[in-house]
């Protein structure tokens, strides 16, 4: 993919998140639940095509990212998902934003 011009890449969004659950939540967990959702709401062929990928979490907060037409879809399986594993989860959407460094900076402060 990088070496495509500007013009043929797809645009990325990031989704910065919080996570409100019982018990620890972990990464991999987390990243297969997102995928589960999609997956049963869009189907395979819109999961495959919308980039979907857990760049950041440290157990509370994160960040997702996503192709930018995606976005809405994306936001939408992630806060539908009520279970990561056997804990209970309520997922929060903080914000989007184009790139990760602003994403971090206005929304997670890490």
């Amino acid at each position: 993919m990088k070496g495509l011009p500007p013009s043929l890449r797809s645009r990325k969004r990031y989704i910065a998140f919080r996570i409100i659950a019982e018990k620890e939540v972990d990464e991999r967990s987390l990243s297969r639940a997102l995928t589960d959702s999609m997956m049963s709401l869009f189907g395979e062929c819109f999961t495959a095509g919308s980039g979907i990928r857990l760049e950041y979490f440290d157990g509370q907060k994160g960040i997702i990212r996503c192709h930018r037409e995606a976005l809405e879809k994306v936001v939408v399986a992630f806060t539908l998902i009520d279970r990561v594993g056997e804990v209970r989860v309520i997922p929060l959407t903080i914000g989007v934003s184009g790139t990760i460094k602003r994403c971090k900076r206005k929304y997670l402060e890490v």
